[in-house]
């Protein structure tokens, strides 16, 4: 496990499979094992979701010591981890606002972070997940009534298969692109200024999809100015 500043939490796990060589060969077990572990999107109790993604396998032999005729094999399965904490922010708060947007949008789409999940999700080509987090943002535009925020969100679609990825990523960016805007929990609307999907971008890591979003912030004075030296003039015909 290391420290990661996005994501809290990341890190890699390593997994070897003994079998000895009368046995069943390892290349036969990896399958299963890569199978059970991948694209499942697990829980633990009080920390953040965390989902593996394989990286190598790599076979290996060592001879036992006790019987020196006897053969040992097997193969290391090395997964990266990556955690996906929950990224709301402050209101008005852009990634509530995605999230609730995603919920209305299909009730078929696990949006993490905001559904109740249980210990083991294993998203399908039917039933992915979403992700959404807030890379950055600015400061674009100041008037005397809102502060108007920049920013990008950035969209991870969580499915066992590109085709079943690409399905969905085209549906969502579909309808982000004719509404135009997503409504924000206080009303206000949440502008699509830009849109970019790359569907060969990895889900876990970088995300597939780029929102240029603009919303509003507005200004609250802390004081209530008064009027001084308040003179009315009455003009009284009797």
């Amino acid at each position: 496990m290391r420290a990661n500043p996005e994501r809290q939490t990341a890190g890699n796990l390593y997994l070897d499979v003994w079998c000895l060589d009368s046995g069943t060969a390892p290349e036969a077990v990896e399958p299963s094992v890569r199978a059970a572990l991948c694209d499942v999107i697990m829980a633990p109790h009080e920390q953040p979701p965390y989902s593996l993604a394989w990286v190598t396998s790599e076979t290996f032999e060592a001879t036992k010591q006790l019987d020196k005729s006897a053969r040992v094999i097997g193969v290391t399965v090395t997964f990266d981890l990556y955690a996906l904490p929950r990224q709301e922010t402050t209101d008005p708060d852009p990634i509530m606002a995605m999230n609730a947007f995603t919920n209305r949008w299909s009730n078929a789409v696990t949006v993490i972070g905001s559904d109740r999940m249980g210990e083991y999700t294993e998203p399908s080509d039917e039933r992915p997940a979403a992700y959404f987090r807030l890379a950055n943002y600015h400061l674009a535009q100041e008037t005397h009534t809102v502060a108007w925020m920049e920013g990008v969100l950035v969209g991870h679609m969580i499915a066992p298969t590109y085709a079943g990825r690409q399905r969905w990523l085209k549906a969502l960016a579909d309808e982000l692109a004719t509404r135009g805007e997503v409504e924000m929990l206080d009303t206000s609307p949440m502008f699509i200024r830009a849109l970019e999907v790359d569907g060969s971008l990895d889900p876990l890591t970088a995300g597939q999809m780029r929102l240029g979003v603009r919303w509003g912030i507005l200004k609250r004075p802390k004081f209530a100015h008064k009027l001084n030296h308040i003179n009315t003039n009455y003009n009284y015909n009797p």
